[in-house]
């Protein structure tokens, strides 16, 4: 760890941390170095995983031709303004959630990169499989596929991470789950699509946010025992 002029400790990986952003503008007009984008797929691919399963497959998209069907396709998706977080108990939209699955769709048109991401389901079988699932089966899946959507997280973060110390911009588009089947049929995904990540060189970052917290956050996020 390398020390500041002042003696104050700089530590590269919790300054990339802490001034990690969602990008969602300002990509510039160029292609990812393919060594770069190796690169931060390779960080991925190392993630921790329970059970060492690797839940993960990454599906990498440049074409402009297929980024835009995707992003047409979103932006006239049937359902958009209720394509939100819903109630597990009503099965009605979450009130704290505003759809946006358009502003996904536009950054998907112009980030030079994406990379839907796949849960194989090693453990749970996919949301197809826990739907059939008795009751008394479904909660020890549940678990399971809790633990493959930490794993999925675990490289999402080693992506974006990697990507950032590069001068790269990130962000994470779950709204195009809304045309799941059709990236699903177009890439040849087996397992279910956990989302898209978009990826460019950044022109601009965003600033560190200072909002106030929401109805759904907690006063205190870390309890110290």
């Amino acid at each position: 760890m390398a020390q500041q002029a002042g003696g104050d400790p700089v530590n590269a990986v919790v300054d990339t941390i802490l001034a990690r952003r969602s990008i969602r503008f300002g990509f510039e007009d160029r292609p990812l170095a393919p060594e770069h984008l190796e690169l931060v797929l390779q960080c991925g691919l190392a993630a921790p995983s329970s059970k060492n399963a690797r839940p993960w497959r990454f599906h990498v998209v440049q074409d402009a031709s297929l980024k835009g069907q995707f992003a047409d396709a979103a932006a006239c998706a049937s359902g958009i303004e209720e394509y939100v977080p819903h109630d597990p108990q009503t099965g009605t939209p979450s009130p704290h959630w505003s759809s946006t699955v358009r502003e996904s769709a536009d950054v998907v048109r112009v980030a030079p990169a994406i990379v839907a991401i796949e849960n194989r389901g090693v453990f749970s079988g996919g949301r197809a499989t826990l739907a059939r699932a008795t009751p008394d089966a479904l909660v020890n899946s549940l678990t399971g596929y809790g633990f493959e959507a930490m794993g999925l997280g675990a490289a999402l973060e080693n992506i974006w991470l990697a990507a950032n110390s590069l001068g790269i911009g990130v962000a994470y588009l779950g709204d195009l789950n809304i045309i799941e089947p059709q990236i699903q049929q177009a890439l040849g995904l087996e397992g279910d699509l956990m989302g898209v990540i978009a990826l460019g060189y950044a022109s601009m970052w965003a600033p560190a946010r200072r909002e106030p917290p929401s109805e759904t956050q907690v006063e205190t996020p870390v309890v110290w025992h």
